[in-house]
Parts: structure tokens; sequence; C-alpha cells
């Protein structure tokens, strides 16, 4: 499936150019608590952008399907009988039941609970009880409605919500990752297991957090000792960003113990015997063997690859102040039960002093009184060019509906409407929400 592998590459060395780049403030701080800013994004960004859903292994044989929500959408994606990945709104198209009622399973007739409705793996309407006669019903144009996919050559999944004519095709929203990906051997690894954290904090909090290692040094010890903080770097790479660092080649110390007060003397130095010095003990590096494979895939994605495991974190949007943490990890085949569990503990470690650091620092960003912050030209570049790409997908959403005079939503199911009633009732809806077909109707978004 992959190409030839090699292990990842170090840090590339800094460019004279990187190193006049100018500093840059940060988003201003109701980016991060507006509910009208994220129901915007959703439109101007999730909307349009390649999300990373898992991975190809997963699905073993054709049905095996996989339920998801993002933002509201409620999607699944299953195997078909020619061994493809497809995603599906989880919506009936005959009343909008959803079709899919667990988060996984297996079938490769996907049966409605409602009416009954049917449909094979490839989201075909099979079967409609008592439509056979019905004039008119066509079971072709009752079909689910499919969502775009992309599997990469390594299996990695990712689904796109655009329905417009002028959506990005991912070999041009994410151009290069793939060749960036063939540097680990994806196939050598198989899934292990997920888990979810629920933050209080808003999605670009945590993207913060993820672009950067300027804070590694204080709050991860633990990745600190793994990999040397000093080489740490994040290249911009078009939508997405390649993570470096060199990892520790030696055998890395042990953390000590606390000593026993009742075995110490006391502070007069009249106490009990002191405790003999203990020889330093050494451990194999937690972080694995060979320089990791880092990459951010905007808007809220991640894929980390190190030698004993890879995973993915999927970082999913739910109020301006809450967000949930899906993590699915995949270890090296063979790997020792003792090995596994270090490297889970190792990542778990990392993320939780992420997510608390997200907690506390949103708290902040809630009460107003910070408004913006200004940012290190290479220390925080992965997030001065995040960021930037935010803005800019959301000024040129603004740019398109104030053009066209009303709302755009990329995600819409577009074509014919069913009847000439159904367009009539959805003119009258649009006057009744004024946002009809006068621009000046559609007004200045208060942000």
């Amino acid at each position: 499936m992959c190409a030839a592998v090699a292990k990842p590459a170090p840090p590339p060395e800094d460019t004279a150019a990187e190193k006049l780049l100018p500093g840059e403030h940060t988003l201003p701080a109701s980016w991060w608590t507006s509910q009208k800013v994220l129901d915007y994004e959703k439109k101007a960004i999730f909307a349009k952008s390649w999300l990373f859903v898992t991975h190809q292994q997963r699905f073993k044989k054709a049905g095996d399907y996989f339920s998801y929500s993002f933002l509201g959408w409620n999607f699944f994606l299953i195997k078909t009988k020619a061994g493809q990945i497809k995603a599906f709104h989880n919506v009936c198209r005959h009343r909008a039941y959803p079709v899919v009622r667990k988060e996984k399973g297996s079938s490769i007739v996907l049966g409605c609970k409602y009416h009954g409705w049917s449909y094979n793996t490839d989201g075909m309407l099979t079967k409609a009880p008592h439509f056979n006669e019905v004039e008119g019903f066509d079971p072709k144009a009752n079909s689910l409605f499919e969502i775009k996919t992309h599997t990469t050559k390594q299996g990695l999944v990712f689904i796109n919500f655009d329905n417009t004519e002028n959506f990005t095709p991912f070999e041009e929203f994410f151009a290069g990752l793939e060749e960036e990906m063939n540097e680990y051997d994806f196939d050598d690894y198989e899934y292990h297991m997920s888990y979810e954290l629920d933050g209080q904090f808003n999605w670009k909090t945590l993207m913060d957090g993820y672009q950067e290692c300027y804070h590694c040094p204080t709050a991860h010890p633990g990745l600190s000792v793994a990999f040397k903080m000093e080489t740490y770097k994040v290249v911009p790479k078009g939508n997405y960003c390649r993570h470096y660092a060199r990892i520790v080649d030696e055998q890395i110390e042990e953390t000590p113990e606390e000593a026993d007060p009742d075995t110490e003397s006391s502070w007069f130095g009249f106490g009990k015997k002191k405790t003999p010095a203990q020889p330093k003990k050494t451990k194999e590096n937690p972080g694995g063997s060979f320089n990791g494979l880092w990459c951010y895939l905007f808007p809220t994605n991640g894929v980390n690859c190190y030698s004993p495991a890879f995973y993915s974190i999927r970082v999913l949007p739910i109020t301006p102040s809450r967000t949930i943490l899906q993590y699915d990890i995949y270890t090296k085949k063979g790997l020792a039960d003792d090995k596994k569990k270090e490297f889970v503990d190792f990542l778990q470690q990392v993320e939780l002093e992420d997510f608390n650091l997200c907690v506390q620092t949103q708290k902040n960003l809630n009460q107003g009184i910070y408004s913006t912050g200004y940012l290190h030209p290479l220390k925080e570049r992965g997030v001065l060019h995040y960021q930037g790409i935010v803005k800019n997908m959301v000024k040129a959403h603004f740019d398109l509906e104030q053009a066209a005079g009303h709302e755009i939503n990329p995600a819409r199911i577009g074509g014919k409407p069913n009847s000439p009633e159904a367009q009539e009732l959805e003119e009258l809806c649009s006057k009744i929400e004024c946002k009809g077909s006068n621009p000046e109707s559609l007004g200045e978004l208060e942000w």
C-alpha cells in the first residue's frame, strides 16, 4: 500500500529569511468566545476543509461502519463490497430518521427503523415498502446523500462536506501531505485503543498549544526528556504543518522517587540515619527509537507518529467554550503489552498536560480582560500560520455572502427542487428570515 519507507527526517535548519520574520498579534479573544464566530466558522472553514476521520484498517470487511458527528452533521463511514471507504449523511431520504443508530457495527444492508427503507453499502436505496406502485417514485433519486471522501496511500481517511462547484480537491488542499507521510510505515501498526476527553475550551485554544512547542520545556517534562526541545520546529506547508524534533538517542534517567522523611536526618543533623546514595537508573526512551513524524492537519486534526505507535487526534467543536478530543492509538505489530502501556501512559500524560493548559487559558479568555497577544515569529510560527488561515477563510466567505446578498452554506445538499410547491415555500421561508434577494437585508455580522 505504501511506498518505500524511510525513518522520519530530522528538523531542518533555520534559514536567514526565517530569522528575520516579524512578530504578529493573535486573533482577537472574541473569536474564542463568540457563538456567532463559531457558527460562521462552520460555513467558512469546516464545511470547506478536508477533515481527517480514521484509518482504513479499522474496517475489516464489507459492511463494517462507524458513525460520527461534527458540529451537528451526523454521518457514517462504511466499507463497500468493492472495498472502498465511503461516507454518507446519516439521514434517511424518506423522513430524515438516522439510518445508523450505533457507534459501530457491520451490515451490508442498512435498514431505517422508522419506515423500513433500506440501503446497500454504496448508499443506493434497495427497498421502500409500498412504493413500488407509486407513480413518479425514483429509487435512484432517493439514495443516501454521499459525502466526498479521500483515502491516502497510507490508509488515512478524510471527508469533505463541501457541495459547491468550487470545492477544493484533496490533492490541492493537502498538497504534499501523502509524500510527507511516506517517511513512516503505517502498515507495520495495528489499532490498539481509543479514548476521549471533554474540554471546557474553544477548539482554537487547543490548536494554539498543538501548533507550538514553545511551552514544552515548561509544561511537558516527560516530552522534554524524550526529545531535544531546542531542536523542535514547526514548518508550515500550506494547509498542514510538519513538526520536527530530534529524539534523545541515549538511555534516559528515571525520575528518582521522593525521599522518605522517616529515613532521612532531621534538619538539625541528629535524626535518623541517611539512606545510602543509590546508583542512577536508566530506561529506554518512551518516545521510541527515531525522530517523530508529527503533522497538524488544518483545521482541527493531527496525526503523530512515533516508533512504538502512532495516534490521531480529532478536535470536535461543540460550543465556543466546549470541545471534544478523540484519540485513536495504533501500536507497532508485535510490541509487548508492557511497552504498549508505557507508550500510552507517556502519550496520555502529555495530552493531559495540554488539556489542563487549555482549561485554565479559556477561563481567562471568557472574562473579557485579554484581547490579543504578541507571538514569537519562529517559536510560535505554527500558531501564526493556522490563525492566518482561519482569518483568511472567514473573510473570504464573508465577502462571498456580501456579494451574493444572502447566506451561503457550502454543506447544503443542492439539486433541483422536488416540486414547484416546495420551491415556492423555500422562497417564502427566505423572505420570512429576511435573507432573500435584497443584499441590504443581510447586514453586518455583529462580531
